[in-house]
């Protein structure tokens, strides 16, 4: 076993130039990691909220289990921005059914355009008691989702489960191993290593950086990784067609504020699309002592 005071490992010559990438991307905040803090990865995106059910792939078993995983969602194929190339930990990843259509209350409740809901009174209740303290409508984690659809023969892959998805939020939680550098990693697509990056498109579609982001990672002295991250830092016009805008730390991308009622605090933020998909590398807060 190696003496807790064994050195630490020397990075390589790639994993220094991405730890000072991730430096310049973290307003000059250093990256190192401390042991005591824990960070993560969680993805959002409309086609999971419109599209998610029904599906053979959320399973009690797989909503309960952390072992990582691929899952099957859109934006596949050899798009290097795609979330196909994350795997997942279904067990930590958030559901939030928004409180007044599982009550049937306001304009899209019982009788409204959304029709009734696909689950009874019994499951609502052992919902509701299964929220996480401190989220401000009824959020639950997959370890908590999962023992409920076994409880109540609730299948996902039936094909009444599709109203599902007008009744939930879905934030996926990418694996990683709790470091802010494989947050990073993961985040920015970089976790591959040099081989895999994406060249910058401004020829093909006329693209750019935002300019102070253009300016900053003038500093990376790999040119590969330099445009690489150029493409995650576009306008959120240019945004729009491919890559993604950066929004640092200052505004939850899209629909993470969840995470902000659990206690995260936002670290890093990128939106994609028209705003139509998110990822958030957030500090997780300090779990409470055993015992």
């Amino acid at each position: 076993m190696a003496s807790s005071d064994s050195p630490a490992a020397v990075p390589t010559p790639w994993e220094a130039t991405l730890n000072g990438a991730f430096d310049i991307l973290l307003g000059g905040k250093p990256a190192a990691d401390d042991p005591a803090t824990r960070y993560g990865v969680h993805y959002a995106d409309d086609s999971l909220d419109e599209f998610l059910f029904p599906n053979t792939w959320i399973t009690p078993e797989t909503l309960t289990d952390p072992e990582p995983r691929e899952l099957p969602l859109q934006g596949g194929g050899e798009y290097v921005f795609s979330p196909s190339g994350w795997r997942f930990d279904l067990s930590e990843s958030l559901f939030r059914f928004d409180a007044h259509l599982l009550d049937g209350t306001g304009p899209w409740g019982e009788g409204g355009h959304k029709g009734p809901r696909p689950f009874g009174d019994d499951f609502v209740a052992d919902v509701r008691a299964a929220s996480l303290d401190g989220a401000r409508e009824v959020l639950l984690r997959g370890a908590e989702l999962g023992p409920l659809l076994r409880r109540h023969g609730v299948d996902p892959a039936d094909s009444g489960c599709k109203k599902l998805n007008i009744w939930l939020t879905v934030l996926l939680r990418v694996a990683t191993d709790g470091t802010l550098t494989d947050a990073m990693r993961a985040a920015t697509f970089t976790a591959r290593g040099p081989g895999h990056l994406t060249p910058f498109d401004q020829e093909d579609h006329g693209v750019t950086a935002e300019p102070r982001w253009e300016e900053a990672l003038t500093a990376i002295p790999h040119p590969g990784l330099r445009d690489h991250l150029r493409m995650l830092c576009l306008d959120e016009e240019d945004a729009r067609d491919g890559g993604a805008h950066y929004s640092g730390g200052d505004r939850w991308p899209f629909t993470t504020d969840i995470l902000d009622d659990l206690g995260c605090s936002l670290v890093a933020g990128w939106e994609f699309g028209e705003s139509q998909a998110g990822t958030a590398v957030v500090r997780l807060p300090v779990a409470p002592p055993a015992g």
